[in-house]
C-alpha cells in the first residue's frame, strides 16, 4: 500500500468536497491532454506531473494559480494550442514552453 498516494488522494477528496478545485476542470483538463500523443508536463512551484494523469493535475491545480505546461511530441503545436485554450477556459494563467 502506498501511503503518499493514499493521503493524496484524500487531500484531492477533501478539495472537491470544500469546493477548492472544480472536477469538471480537471476532467476536462485531463481529457484534452489525451487528445494528444505529445508528453504534456505541468510545472508548478516545485512539481513536475503529467497532466494526463487525474490525481496528479488535481494535486498540481489546488496548490497553484499560475502554471507552466512543457509540451513535446509529433503534435506539439496543436497541443500548445488545446492546452492554452482549456486553461483560459476556466480563467487559469498558463505559460507554454
Amino acid at each position: 500500500m502506498d501511503f503518499k498516494k493514499m493521503t493524496d488522494a484524500f487531500e484531492v477528496a477533501r478539495a472537491i468536497e470544500n469546493g477548492t478545485i472544480n472536477v469538471k476542470e480537471m476532467v476536462t483538463i485531463a481529457h484534452k491532454a489525451q487528445d494528444f500523443s505529445s508528453s504534456i508536463v505541468l510545472h508548478t512551484g516545485n512539481k513536475i506531473v503529467d497532466v494526463k494523469s487525474f490525481l496528479g493535475l488535481s494535486m498540481s491545480l489546488m496548490t497553484s494559480t499560475h502554471y507552466k505546461l512543457e509540451i513535446h511530441g509529433d503534435d506539439e503545436e496543436e497541443a500548445k494550442k488545446a492546452m492554452k485554450d482549456v486553461f483560459e477556459k476556466y480563467g487559469m494563467k498558463v505559460e507554454i514552453v
